[in-house]
């Protein structure tokens, strides 16, 4: 099912008798949830076998309309559910149809809307103009004569084609917020779909005269807010049909809604454009250009710091020309910017592993205890496994455990049974680490320190990685990363350590495609 038709108008069906409906578990411990025409609460009941205590028992209304084959969905509960990966947050409403996947709490418990019989086959029946925008997932470029829309990936990548557009090797590369169009209203960000202008009277002539030259214009937005709820994607479709309208020229544009692969930095809408929407002709990347305001710029004058790098650094990743919309549009010179202090393409690889390198690991002594410190991304877990483990440390990690006080019985019975033990925790405040420095003493084992020597800016370039590629690893909530950075202090022998070293990373990758990735600059600022 396209994510399309989840927000456009559903198209009436025929009524058919006997027709039932029934939610289709996608995980093997769910079970079928079979749902009675008009309304129907479900949520965390004997009937739906749900025992999480993240699912309400009043987490959702379903109203069931077996003649239009379609579900009315209300969230019920204080967390939110998912249709199609949308983010739909408490008391949120959306139309759900057959073949759609209904996650009943976000990221939790997905099953499929089934109707049987189900609705008429589409194929056999006249298409209307929405038929025609509601493309399904396509791996080939689409009929450039008339405009089309392609949703991608379970609804990631949205990709629009106006009429008329013309495949070339020559891209000029655009965001679109701040750099085509800017608020009617002043505001940073749009009050609603309508609010918007063209951002420079030079834009629709310049954007013309690329054509002229045998440019293909193409758009590159972010737009998370369709991903959470905030924007329906029916009505940016409308924006982004009334922009190409204003400006009269065809445009190929790519929006990547919500994170991944396809949200700038990261290159997946370029990759998109060149693999599959530019009708195989190889980009020339010395005559194409990226433009976009996001380019970490300063405070200047009146003119606020940019929001963000991450236009700059889409461009940087792709190894293409950059301009801000100033220079691109007005003719203004250049003006200072900030990269991120990190650099992923120049990781530094002559660092000894350990500092001090006087450093044993193992140490001399029979047993000991080693408390690492280092915030979430740091690259505490990795060093454990790669190093630690293999020598016979045990490893005890709260989250595995279930709690800080499991991990703490459990170094208690290493130690007691001396074995050598390793916290992986982020011990970041000396509250925390005091506690584990007196259990060693209690058992008269040495107890030494190794803190990560990772960066601010490397351990949120290491947490964007760690999304991109692992998906068993939940989100780290920005909120909490910055309550612990504020806890953080500096670890010292005063504290009761026997010793305290710092652990450089070991660049080692799973295989070329994970190191290509990681040298990328994937963090937006």
């Amino acid at each position: 099912m396209s994510l399309a038709k989840f927000f456009s108008k559903s198209i009436e069906q025929s009524p058919r008798l006997n027709r039932v409906c029934f939610l289709k578990p996608k995980q093997a411990e769910l079970q079928t949830i079979h749902l009675k025409k008009g309304p129907n609460e479900i949520g965390r009941t004997k009937e739906t076998g749900i025992r999480d205590v993240r699912c309400s028992k009043r987490q959702l209304l379903l109203d069931v309309d077996l003649e239009k084959c379609q579900v009315t969905l209300e969230v019920l509960g204080v967390n939110p559910c998912s249709l199609n990966g949308f983010m739909a947050n408490q008391g949120t409403k959306v139309v759900a149809l057959h073949g759609d996947v209904l996650e009943i709490v976000y990221g939790r418990h997905p099953f499929e809307i089934v109707f049987k019989p189900p609705p008429s086959d589409s194929k056999s029946e006249p298409k209307d103009d929405d038929d025609e925008e509601d493309k399904e997932d396509s791996n080939t470029s689409v009929d450039n004569s008339k405009e089309a829309w392609q949703v991608l990936e379970n609804g990631k990548l949205v990709v629009f084609t106006s009429k008329a557009v013309k495949s070339s090797a020559k891209i000029a590369g655009y965001d679109m917020d701040g750099t085509i169009i800017t608020t009617k209203s002043g505001n940073v960000f749009p009050k609603n779909t309508e609010d918007w202008q063209i951002i420079y009277p030079e834009v629709p002539s310049k954007l013309k005269k690329l054509i002229e030259d045998g440019y293909k214009i193409c758009f590159f937005t972010n737009q998370g807010g369709i991903a959470k709820g905030k924007i329906k994607l029916e009505d940016f479709k409308q924006k982004i049909k009334g922009i190409c309208a204003k400006l009269n020229i065809p445009i190929q544009v790519f929006i990547a809604v919500g994170d991944g692969f396809y949200r700038k930095p990261v290159p997946g809408m370029w990759n998109q454009l060149c693999e599959k929407d530019n009708d195989g002709i190889q980009i020339d990347m010395k005559e194409s250009f990226y433009v976009g305001d996001a380019a970490g710029r300063d405070a200047e004058g009146k003119k606020k710091k940019d929001h963000s790098c991450c236009d700059r650094l889409f461009a940087l990743n792709l190894g293409l020309t950059f301009f801000t919309p100033e220079e691109h549009f007005l003719g203004k010179k250049p003006t200072s910017y900030d990269l991120p202090e990190f650099n992923p393409g120049k990781l530094p690889m002559n660092l000894p592993h350990i500092e001090p390198s006087h450093t044993k690991i193992p140490s001399d002594a029979p047993c000991e205890l080693i408390v690492l410190v280092g915030l979430p991304g740091s690259g505490k877990s990795e060093f454990s496994r790669s190093t630690l483990e293999p020598l016979g440390y045990t490893v005890l990690n709260a989250d595995i455990l279930g709690s800080s006080a499991a991990c703490v019985s459990r170094c208690q019975k290493a130690l007691q049974a001396q074995q050598k033990c390793v916290i992986d925790n982020t011990n970041v405040d000396v509250e925390t680490r005091k506690k584990y420095v007196e259990i060693a003493k209690r058992f008269n084992v040495p107890c030494r320190c190794f803190q990560m020597n990772t960066t601010p800016s490397q351990i949120q370039h290491n947490i964007a990685f760690r999304q991109l590629t692992d998906s068993k690893h939940s989100k780290i909530n920005q909120m909490i990363l910055n309550t612990m950075k504020k806890k953080c202090k500096e670890p010292s022998l005063a504290e009761g350590f026997t010793e305290i070293a710092k652990v450089n990373l070991k660049y080692e990758f799973k295989s070329s495609d994970e190191e290509k990735l990681y040298k990328l600059y994937l963090v937006e600022k």
